[in-house]
């Protein structure tokens, strides 16, 4: 806006010249300031309708906390040259903040230019960059016009990272004391095998804490470490894992942070890595907008298919998570709920599954749970340094 008012007071200048003073000379100032800088903006005009542009990225699916590259590639389909296109770069939250924000470039005679943009990944989830707000301006730098073409986005899946749980002694003791109890132990070693092919019943690695009576000691003389019975038939039921996006009906805190949804996804993720090291089987459930993801985790794996699988499921919605038996089941199902709030509808859930024989435990961020929380059977704080620490 300033250089136009600049070219006005300009031309204003030479029309009081050719009047006050000298009419030739004046005229041919005159005329010069308005013919050439219609040639310009005409020529402007002609050059934004031949320019295209497209992104894309080296890959689109990408790791969390690795450095990833956008490429904007502008095409042009014309002899002249092109005066300075600027363009606006946007990405989502899930990407730390770009160096620049707006871009400009002119093109003579190269018939196409590519951008490399950096961009750093650093939250889970489906997300976008965007090409937007193209202005061209004219080969004198007077007047500015947008560029005839909508808005171009990209989209980027980024993968959830599986962390180690520390110091989870505690939560892997609370599964194994709320598994079905069968006092029978080392006396079942041929009949029945589970998905680890240990004979009679699941174990997993001893921790401080377990009692000396759960120990197989056939079984850990075999694998040269301790092996404790973790209280259940092989194969009768499995720990439900389940990521509850979930919102109140009455939408009051209904908006989830970007942070938050990946903080928790990662949490899920991580619980079932804790299991599967310590030889525990999971389910593991999505109750997603649109469809319910349910799949059986027995390996690192099967988790780093899942953390792929599930990113385009991230969102939320009404959808509560089942936390019923299934129909005929004659075992108590254990459902750890990794959610980033409970709200009466979930708490009642609960207590409907709790009242059926079932158990459920509850995992919170720390940093979203406050002590006025409605009350839950079970409730772990998942904190920064990715520790489990109870609080009910």
């Amino acid at each position: 806006m300033k250089a136009v008012f600049s070219y006005i007071i300009v031309l204003l200048s030479a029309a009081a010249y050719m009047v006050l003073f000298d009419r030739n000379a004046g005229g041919i100032m005159t005329v010069f300031l308005i013919v050439v800088p219609l040639v310009s903006v005409f020529l402007t005009l002609f050059s934004r309708k031949r320019v295209k542009l497209s992104i894309e990225s080296d890959d689109d699916l990408v790791r969390k906390n690795k450095e990833c590259t956008i490429k904007v590639c502008v095409t042009k389909n014309t002899i002249l040259p092109l005066p300075v296109i600027s363009f606006e770069f946007r990405a989502t939250e899930h990407f730390r903040k770009p160096d620049y924000d707006v871009y400009r470039f002119s093109m003579s005679e190269n018939r196409n230019l590519d951008f490399d943009i950096k961009v750093f990944p650093v939250i889970c989830g489906t997300a976008s960059v965007k090409i937007g707000h193209m202005y061209i301006t004219d080969y004198l730098g007077i007047f500015r016009f947008k560029m005839p073409f909508p808005q171009t986005e990209h989209e980027i899946d980024i993968i959830p990272e599986i962390h180690e749980i520390t110091d989870c002694s505690e939560i892997l003791r609370s599964i194994s004391d709320t598994l079905p109890d069968n006092d029978d132990d080392e006396t079942e070693t041929t009949a029945v095998y589970g998905r680890a092919a240990f004979p009679g019943y699941g174990y997993r690695n001893y921790v401080p804490g377990d009692s000396l009576k759960k120990v197989n000691w056939k079984l850990s003389s075999k694998k040269n470490e301790l092996y404790v019975r973790m209280d259940e038939s092989a194969g009768i039921t499995l720990p439900k894992v389940i990521l509850d996006l979930s919102a109140p009906e009455n939408g009051v805190g209904k908006h989830h942070e970007i942070s938050d949804i990946g903080l928790i996804t990662e949490g899920a993720l991580s619980i079932l890595d804790m299991c599967v090291r310590n030889g525990i089987e999971c389910t593991f459930i999505c109750p997603g907008r649109d469809e319910v993801i349910a799949e059986n985790v027995v390996s690192r794996e099967d988790i780093e298919r899942i953390a792929c699988e599930i990113i385009k499921h991230l969102d939320t919605g009404n959808r509560l998570p089942d936390l019923s038996s299934a129909p005929g089941s004659k075992s108590s199902d254990m459902n750890i709920v990794c959610t980033l709030g409970i709200y009466d509808r979930l708490a009642e859930e609960a207590g409907n599954s709790v009242l059926a024989g079932n158990h459920v435990k509850f995992v919170i961020p720390e940093y979203l749970y406050k002590d006025d929380s409605i009350p839950v059977p079970e409730l772990w704080l998942l904190e920064e340094n990715w520790q489990l620490s109870r609080t009910v």
